[in-house]
């Protein structure tokens, strides 16, 4: 073998495994750079509170994003009562913001335990408030 076949291969050699290593690092930067980007799920700082006296549930937005109705489903006891919960004696809302009321008239109907606000969007679920009475 000529000593200058040698330097040939060690050349070949070489550029492929720069090949190869440049094909790891792409595969690897597609895969994790493909992922799509987290969803933002809102914030909330609520007050749920059971007025026995009134047979009323009062929730109170104290703080966060505000919501859309269409996003949030208010559960009591497990079942969706979101589109009976008023606001300002209101049933028709359509967003939830800080410093305001919404309210649910229990009369007739078993004392509640339970009151989740859960946010919903085509990605995800999440409990944003939970009060067990």
């Amino acid at each position: 073998m000529k000593c200058r076949d040698r330097a040939v291969s060690e050349v070949i050699g070489t550029i492929l495994i720069v090949a190869i290593v440049i094909t790891a690092v792409s595969i690897t930067g597609v895969a994790l750079w493909s992922q799509p980007a987290p969803e933002k799920i809102p914030s909330l700082d609520a007050g749920i509170s059971k007025d026995t006296g009134n047979n009323m549930i009062r929730l109170y937005h104290a703080g966060g994003d505000s919501l859309n109705r269409e996003n949030i489903y208010i559960l009591v006891d497990g079942s969706d009562y979101t589109s009976s919960f008023t606001k300002s004696g209101v049933s028709g809302w359509t967003t939830w913001a800080t410093a305001e009321w919404l309210s649910y008239d229990y009369t007739g109907r078993t004392e509640p335990r339970k009151v989740q606000i859960i946010y919903t969007s085509p990605r995800s679920t999440s409990v944003l408030a939970v009060a067990q009475f």
